[in-house]
């Protein structure tokens, strides 16, 4: 059941790209738009998961800090992702968010929260960041390393969060609780912090409200599955298993485009339904 839910998530996690690089490519990277676009969709997801939370609204102390915390992430994953974009391609932006959003909780799940490491989760781990290696294409501009870098660290540390949330005993709300209100918390965060933001692009309309609801309900929606998960999946099993679920979506979805899938697209995903047979049958 728990990997149906986070088949569920790959599907969702493997479009929410092209919403964020359509917005920037309208409005730019500046941080009033990044902050625009983080408080638009996440004021979508946040009536995505009242809807699902049948509006029943939770919190507790525990809850609330570590939401806060997961917002202020949230908010410097969004900076980095729109800064990147307008510095590199779409596939190594792609490529270090997946790795970092995979890698990060495995390694937190083993270390910090005595996860078994297992035959199966090691070749997943090996096999899907290979099969990423494959995805990268030419194509970036000087200065792009900070920011990818910085995505690959911020989309990581989410994962780590919700598992510590996950796996903590102090009083907290049910899943879809601490996902609302991570989801509120952030867009609080932005209306303050577009105070003091300079480069105003005016009013958000149109296509980019568009972009901005496709993105925040599908990652509100998908996050919310993965905290699901992680009752009876560890982490180490569950990010791998998702990024290279993402990668296999996302290929399978361009044989229906005018970009068909050439060699290393299907080697990569080859590679990651190899990796992803052997988290699920070792």
């Amino acid at each position: 059941m728990y990997y149906g839910i986070i088949s569920i998530s790959a599907l969702l996690f493997s479009l929410v790209f092209v919403f964020s690089d359509k917005y920037r490519s309208k409005y730019g990277s500046g941080t009033d738009a990044v902050l625009k676009f983080t408080a638009g969709s996440h004021f979508a997801g946040f009536a995505a998961l009242l809807i699902i939370n049948k509006f029943h609204f939770e919190i507790t102390v525990f809850s609330a800090v570590a939401a806060a915390v997961a917002a202020f992430d949230v908010i410097l994953f969004n900076l980095f992702s729109l800064r990147a974009l307008g510095k590199t391609n779409l596939s190594k932006y792609s490529v270090f968010s997946m790795i970092g959003g995979m890698a990060l909780p495995f390694t937190a799940g083993i270390i910090f929260f005595n996860e078994e490491l297992t035959p199966g989760k090691i070749i997943c781990l090996v096999l899907v960041a290979v099969s990423l290696a494959f995805t990268i294409e030419k194509g970036e501009n000087k200065g792009g390393a900070f920011y990818y870098i910085g995505v690959f660290i911020t989309n990581g540390l989410y994962g780590v969060i919700n598992k510590f949330f996950s796996a903590a005993h102090f009083g907290k709300t049910s899943e879809a609780g601490f996902s609302v209100l991570i989801e509120g918390i952030t867009v609080v965060m932005c209306l303050i912090l577009l105070i003091f933001a300079k480069d105003r692009i005016g009013i958000v309309k149109g296509k980019g409200l568009l972009y901005m609801g496709g993105y925040g309900a599908m990652c509100a929606v998908g996050n919310l599955f993965l905290l699901i998960a992680l009752r009876g999946l560890p982490a180490s099993a569950q990010y791998p298993f998702v990024t290279g679920g993402v990668m296999i979506i996302s290929t399978v979805y361009s044989f229906f485009t005018q970009n068909k899938p050439g060699r290393k697209e299907i080697i990569s995903v080859a590679l990651s339904m190899l990796g992803i047979l052997a988290l699920v049958l070792l």
